[in-house]
């Protein structure tokens, strides 16, 4: 083996090696793994299995529950025969019996209608304070924007749609109440002012021709009138409007006539 020279062509002697105590973690050479060479050659040894524990979905369990509780069962009332849930079977059983004078069937019956209803007005008494607070601030922010000239904005549910009744302890939404409601809202509002714009025309017409198209004229102005009420008649009142070039003869449809909901807050 060469080393390199140093500046005057003499050759460099190799470096001695240093002693090699032997010690903790210091192995004789002999004893060493050698390089290349696993020192557990069969490998780690595995843990013991031990008992495997069986697997539980609850998810599924309460899947077959409801499954059951909701699965068609088929009862006889006198003559008849009628389908029901099976849990409402049972609930229809134990009222039954607590008619009978079951007192345990009384008591239970009882308290579990009483936890039911006691259930639903804390949740609806949560719910009127969410919208108390929603219809409080949109109505500040609108306001403020009105007051600087700003953009009004244009929240979903809209605030003057939140009808709030303070006797019943409950709110209601009388318009649309997301980005896709609000789309179907927009199609049938449409379809309103589109067949108020088909009205004002066949009025017109009717009114100017002396021919014998007049009567045809009327039936279309008629027919329309009618399908604008339709739609205009089931709206909230917020949502309404008045029908411009209205047809008052015998056979026309009147205003409120086709009327099929009531909203909150209104007479129907």
């Amino acid at each position: 083996m060469t080393f390199r020279s140093d500046d005057n062509g003499a050759e460099e002697a190799p470096p001695a090696q240093t002693a090699y105590a032997v010690g903790y973690a210091k192995p004789p050479a002999e004893h060493r793994f050698k390089k290349g060479r696993s020192g557990n050659p069969n490998g780690r040894p595995r843990k013991p299995k031990g008992p495997k524990r069986p697997e539980c979905d609850t998810q599924l369990a309460k899947k077959y529950l409801l499954e059951e509780a909701y699965r068609p069962v088929t009862l006889r009332e006198g003559d008849q025969l009628i389908q029901l849930p099976a849990i409402q079977a049972v609930f229809r059983a134990m009222g039954v019996s607590a008619m009978k004078g079951n007192r345990y069937a009384q008591r239970f019956l009882t308290e579990l209608v009483q936890g039911v209803e006691a259930e639903n007005r804390k949740s609806e008494l949560e719910y009127l304070d969410v919208a108390i607070t929603y219809k409080t601030n949109w109505e500040r922010a609108i306001d403020q924007a009105r007051e600087l000239g700003e953009v009004e904005p244009q929240p979903i549910p809209h605030p003057d749609d939140i009808i709030l009744d303070f006797v019943a302890g409950t709110a209601t939404v009388c318009g649309p109440m997301t980005k896709e409601d609000k789309a179907n809202w927009d199609m049938v509002l449409g379809m309103r002012d589109m067949a108020q714009g088909l009205i004002s025309e066949f009025a017109g017409k009717y009114r100017t021709t002396r021919s014998d198209k007049r009567p045809l004229l009327l039936e279309a102005w008629k027919s329309v009138q009618k399908r604008f009420d339709q739609i205009n008649d089931d709206l909230p009142k917020r949502y309404r409007k008045e029908l411009q070039d209205r047809c008052w003869l015998e056979g026309a449809s009147r205003p409120g006539s086709q009327r099929t909901c009531k909203w909150p807050g209104e007479d129907f």
